[in-house]
């Protein structure tokens, strides 16, 4: 069940995966990534209200914080009561993933932050991964959070028959329930790391890891670092990495708060 919450502000932004900078640069020299999960099995990942809080509390008041919990705990308690009518839990998923786009998210919106995601219903790949990650925890419905160059998706059941893919940002078509389709989908994903834009750096990455807990914070806040950089304020952008690493002390973290910080000039 959702607990209401009341946690002091901390600070906070967020945004989309790829980094949009006037520059190329190919640092070869930094830490290399697997090109496949670091693990063959997906541990059940937890990000529930407390989680959930800790980001949206960088840029909302308490009054504001509380209102917002009082909201997600009523969407929780129209989902509860329908769980134990679904004779097929992966019957009852379907169901939430529909839910969600219906009550919460809206319209796609590059650099949506958490706190315009449930203000508006604007998000982004990892703003909707983390309510999708939200409910599910308090759901208690077991699930892994996938981490990729560019994307992150939701596996529920992983490692199952039962597997279903949540292509979070497809409110028509994200969810995948067949296995043949799951397989096509996990490709595309890693084909995509091999992809760079014409106006983005290349930092030599190479990510396909099975998130734990905390580190999804980690990443919001990453995010937000490059919207910070890529907007010109190098300082917040720094800031931000800073406070992604003490979530999710990743090497790729790592290389990006190295190339912000080496580079006096920010680029939009």
């Amino acid at each position: 069940m959702i607990q209401y919450y009341q946690i002091v502000n901390l600070r906070l932004t967020l945004d989309n995966m790829r980094i949009k900078i006037l520059v190329i640069l190919l640092l070869t020299s930094f830490v290399g990534f697997a090109s496949t999960p670091k693990d063959d099995t997906h541990e059940n990942f937890r990000f529930g209200l407390e989680e959930f809080n800790q980001v949206l509390s960088y840029n909302t008041k308490n009054s504001t914080l509380l209102s917002s919990n009082e909201v997600l705990g009523k969407h929780f308690t129209q989902l509860e009561k329908k769980q134990s009518k679904y004779k097929k839990e992966t019957q009852f998923v379907e169901h939430v993933f529909y839910y969600i786009h219906k009550k919460l998210l809206k319209n796609y919106e590059q650099y949506a932050s958490i706190n315009q995601t449930l203000a508006t219903g604007a998000y982004d790949c990892v703003t909707a991964t983390a309510v999708y990650a939200l409910f599910l925890t308090e759901l208690d419905i077991p699930y892994a959070v996938i981490e990729t160059n560019y994307h992150i998706y939701v596996l529920v059941f992983p490692d199952t028959e039962k597997e279903i893919l949540l292509e979070t940002t497809d409110p028509l078509n994200g969810f995948i329930d067949n296995p043949a389709e799951i397989v096509k989908r996990k490709q595309l994903y890693a084909k995509s790391n091999l992809e760079v834009d014409e106006n983005q750096v290349d930092l030599a990455w190479d990510v396909e890891n099975n998130l734990k807990n905390t580190e999804l914070i980690g990443v919001l806040l990453y995010n937000q670092s490059i919207k910070q950089y890529n907007l010109g304020n190098q300082t917040e952008a720094i800031s931000l990495a800073i406070d992604a690493l003490s979530y999710y002390s990743s090497a790729r973290i790592k290389t990006y708060l190295g190339f912000i910080s080496s580079n006096q000039t920010a680029f939009k």
